[in-house]
């Protein structure tokens, strides 16, 4: 079977290949990878085995090749032999080489018929007890991408600067939240399977997955059950994070798993294939298309809908890449994720991840990491057209809170789309939601947004972001959720009546 993509999906991340070469054919069958990145070398210096340059071997040199990366930590042979201190004492990372922060890292085994390992990276917060602080687990989209994007790029504690520096974020959620990064589905990031069968084709598997890792987490950190718990991702995770969700819930429910569960975050979030069946109209009523282009792309516009009509994934995944190209094409934009950005500089932190110093204090061995798995996301075409929304409902009856935010310069998963698809969900305080009023909200004295919430559904919309909220505006970002998950007012610009409006503005005039 045939499937025309590009590499251009729910992430930023496929800004960095150029549209030249966007559209590809790929075996569905066959296993793809990206090329690796490589990290600026000073052109006065020759790259030489034994210089700096050659990070974790990416010279191919015949002394790269036996540089010591460790073993692969696989946690769960200690969990089951009971050895629970060993396990949490093995995956401590050395924070001496992450700017003094502290953190946890390796594999727990998820499939033993197909050798399948997920991977984590555990933040506790900072300076507070983490038994009583909430705990976020973060899930990149994709699908295909790994969770890292959040940990370098968005909000996690660690920047890697433009000379390759680990540094770290001042606006990181670990200031009030410890984070756990899971690398999902398998086949992301350091998360592999050696055996052709052990990638997800469905949320049925990659949801197990996640079960399996965060029960065996939570046996090795088993102060964090008492810890509010908040499932969280953006994009493609808009699945991810409410599949997870329900297996918390239903587990902990029959009584399987004690967790102190509270509520969701998704950002610019594909729940439903309802969301992309306008996929132009923003780039339109932004003034990118004119109205003879949009009468052009009518006829794919419509052929694309007839397949999500039809539940035809492969084809509704082909002409959704195809339309998405022309898109670009036809507007000379490099990337549509968010509106006044050229391109996207998302990826450079994996440059870091090839030495074998920070392979062996992460606990990944010789584990190859993939920023983008074109197997995962190729795999995972059946699950295209599948939608989240009921177990966001089932999520919402049964008292949980959601946060759905979104950047407004996002054209391809835009707030519209996201608005729109809330107001179809189907739960008891639907009512209370839309009866509820909107309003905007502050941060640094500036107009950062704006926020409806009622019925434990919250919907926010960022000023200034795009598809990565807590990468284009992180201050906003860690302002709205902490003051959330915290159940805190968030500051509001002052209400005015009509009249004191007008007296002010003919005041001025």
């Amino acid at each position: 079977m045939k499937l025309i993509i590009i590499f251009f999906i729910f992430s930023s991340a496929y800004a960095k290949v150029l549209l030249s070469n966007a559209i590809i054919e790929l075996n569905i069958t066959s296993k793809i990878d990206l090329p690796t990145y490589k990290p600026p070398v000073d052109t006065n210096i020759e790259p030489t085995c034994d210089s700096a340059n050659d990070v974790g071997g990416m010279l191919d040199c015949p002394e790269a090749k036996i540089l010591d990366n460790g073993t692969a930590l696989i946690l769960t042979p200690y969990i089951k032999t009971e050895q629970i201190a060993e396990a949490r004492k093995l995956s401590k990372v050395d924070p001496k080489l992450f700017a003094g922060v502290n953190s946890y890292s390796g594999f727990i085994t998820v499939d033993e018929k197909y050798d399948s390992h997920s991977f984590f990276w555990y933040f506790p917060v900072e300076r507070k007890p983490v038994n009583e602080t909430p705990l976020i687990i973060w899930l990149q989209g994709g699908p295909g991408v790994s969770s890292l994007v959040g940990l370098f790029e968005e909000m996690g504690p660690l920047r890697v600067s433009k000379l390759g520096a680990i540094k770290r974020n001042p606006f990181t959620w670990t200031r009030n939240h410890s984070i756990l990064f899971i690398d999902n589905p398998i086949g992301c990031g350091y998360s592999f399977t050696n055996h052709k069968d052990g990638y997800a084709e469905n949320m049925t598997t990659y949801s197990k997955h996640l079960l399996t890792t965060v029960t065996q987490f939570l046996q090795v950190f088993p102060e964090l059950r008492s810890a509010p718990l908040y499932v969280a991702g953006e994009s493609y995770a808009g699945k991810y994070v409410p599949a997870l969700g329900v297996e918390l819930h239903r587990a902990r429910r029959d009584g399987l798993l004690d967790v102190n569960l509270q509520g969701f975050l998704i950002g610019n979030a594909y729940v439903d294939p309802s969301m992309m069946r306008n996929v132009n109209r923003l780039f339109y009523y932004m003034g990118a298309l004119d109205e003879e282009q949009m009468k052009t792309m009518e006829p794919h516009i419509k052929a694309f809908q007839a397949d999500i009509d039809a539940n035809d994934n492969v084809a509704a995944k082909s002409k959704w890449m195809r339309i998405v190209t022309v898109l670009l094409i036809l507007t000379h934009q490099k990337q549509a994720y968010n509106y006044l950005q050229d391109q996207s500089t998302l990826g450079e932190f994996a440059q870091v991840l090839k030495s074998s110093e920070i392979k062996k204090a992460i606990h990944v061995g010789d584990i190859k990491y993939s920023f983008m798995n074109m197997t995962v996301n190729i795999k995972l075409v059946p699950d295209f057209l599948s939608s989240s929304q009921n177990l966001f409902e089932e999520l919402l009856d049964n008292d949980y809170r959601v946060l759905s935010y979104c950047g407004h310069l996002d054209q391809l998963l835009p707030c519209i789309s996201s608005a729109e698809n809330h107001r179809t969900w189907q739960w008891r305080g639907k009512q209370q939601f839309i009866e509820s009023q909107r309003h905007s909200f502050i941060y640094n004295k500036k107009l950062a947004g704006w926020i409806k919430s009622g019925g434990n559904l919250t919907e926010a919309v960022v000023r200034g972001a795009g598809h990565m909220v807590p990468t284009d505006q992180p201050g906003r970002a860690q302002h709205l959720v902490t003051n959330w998950i915290y159940n805190r007012p968030i500051a509001r610009e002052t209400t005015v009546s009509e009249q004191q409006y007008l007296n002010s503005f003919f005041k001025n005039i």
